[in-house]
């Protein structure tokens, strides 16, 4: 199998489809772009990967994301009628996988649009239905009058299901509303001649639905022939490290996944993305332990994967020894006196390796992973996150298949990075557990 999969590989890399380099609206068709979520997977690429490795395993298998996100690998695991399981610390990311999970499952979003428009297009309430410390800040009155008459709409909604795909749109409404810039997933104010005035934001929305009551109606179109009419979705909010996943009895998987390398300064800030969103829908449609997640912008940036910096000399002493890469790494920063400056990347990778002994622990049977990396930058140096990930999961018991290379287009590193250099490409490491 290992042989022929990784040919199967080598000719993926060799002759990429051009969708595996295509940017903008038709880079992510279909249900792919319900939400401009942060550092989404290609979801052509992760397909065609799923695709190789399911041509040399036949049925029985099940895709697994560890690191969930928006959905990405879930569609794709939907599309070819594969059950699914997702993990996600973040609450909104959860409702959007949801939200997805509702689409493919038949929800009456059609009826729960025509529902909600109705109910807002004749509220003329100019009360503001929430409250949270910066609220003024994020949203002037008139903006917060009008984003509460939509939230009060979908609130009326009876069908969870269906008021889940709502609370999608109205996330992605928000996203471009708020005073926050879109141009930057941390939370910035914009100039004020960029802000979008009331006015707008009811025409923002009916804008929003439009295009995902289009987004699903292609969706369906794909799915009406599926060999596999119901495959099951599992979707649990919390941390990785914690999840209680179960084992599905030996069946084959295959997890996919981007890992979230880095933390809230020098990559991307999930918690900060998807604070104000989380603000506004109310909690009880929401996974998780929401309150402490939100008692501010950075809560559940400092909850994830290597964004606290507690117990920051045992985390680098337990992850010392799993990867040759890693400890070169640290020891040329502390060669170069940047062992301060680095010192989040041993808590990252810490905190990383340790999510990957609980998935392994939890779902012991023949598998095979498939996790992209970029290798970012701290303290001016690169990290070798691709090298660090493989030397790991073989160190799991892992033996390395391929590793593919895919030029980036036009992707570039945070700008509070100290290096602020262009990532300009990226490697997806593929190995296979027996």
């Amino acid at each position: 199998m290992s042989r022929s999969l990784r040919g199967r590989l080598k000719d993926l890399e060799n002759h990429q489809p051009s969708a595996w380099c295509e940017i903008g609206a038709g880079a992510r068709p279909n249900l792919h772009g319900l939400l401009r979520y942060p550092a989404m997977m290609v979801p052509r690429m992760q397909g065609d990967i799923i695709d190789a490795i399911m041509a040399g395993t036949g049925r029985g298998s099940q895709v697994m994301d560890p690191f969930v996100g928006s959905g990405t690998i879930m569609t794709e695991a939907l599309l070819r009628g594969l059950d699914f399981t997702g993990i996600d610390i973040n609450p909104l990311a959860v409702l959007v996988c949801e939200a997805k999970a509702a689409i493919d499952g038949g929800a009456n979003v059609e009826g729960a649009a025509e529902q909600l428009l109705h109910a807002v297009r004749f509220d003329v309430d100019e009360t503001i239905d929430v409250d949270f410390p910066g609220l003024s800040k994020w949203f002037d009155n008139p903006c917060a009058s009008r984003l509460s008459r939509i939230r009060r709409g979908i609130m009326r909604i009876d069908d969870s299901a269906s008021r889940k795909v709502m609370w999608t749109v109205f996330a992605e409404t928000i996203r471009q509303c708020s005073n926050s810039r879109t141009s930057t997933y941390k939370l910035h104010m914009r100039a004020p001649g960029d802000r979008i005035e009331a006015d707008r934001i009811v025409t923002v929305f009916e804008l929003n639905l439009r295009q995902t009551l289009q987004r699903i109606a292609a969706y369906r179109a794909l799915i009406a022939t599926r060999a596999r009419k119901d495959p099951e979705v599992r979707l649990i909010c919390d941390d990785v490290r914690n999840a209680v996943v179960g084992d599905r009895c030996g069946e084959h998987q295959i997890l996919v996944t981007s890992p979230p390398y880095g933390d809230n300064v020098t990559t991307i800030p999930y918690g900060q993305f998807s604070y104000l969103a989380m603000r506004w829908i109310p909690a009880c449609d929401l996974r998780g332990p929401v309150e402490p997640l939100m008692a501010n912008s950075h809560a559940l940036d400092t909850a994830s994967l290597g964004g606290s910096l507690k117990e920051t000399q045992a985390k680098a002493d337990a992850v010392r020894g799993a990867s040759p890469s890693l400890d070169a790494f640290m020891a040329m920063a502390a060669k170069e006196g940047r062992s301060h400056g680095v010192r989040k990347v041993a808590i990252f990778m810490a905190d990383f390796l340790a999510a990957l002994k609980h998935i392994r622990a939890t779902s012991p049977g023949p598998a095979h992973w498939v996790l992209t990396t970029g290798n970012r930058t701290a303290a001016s140096m690169q990290v070798p996150f691709d090298d660090i990930c493989r030397e790991m999961v073989c160190a799991l018991g892992a033996r390395h298949i391929a590793s593919l290379q895919r030029r980036l287009p036009g992707k570039r590193m945070p700008s509070r990075n100290n290096m602020g250099a262009m990532i300009t490409t990226e490697t997806t490491v593929v190995v296979e557990f027996a």
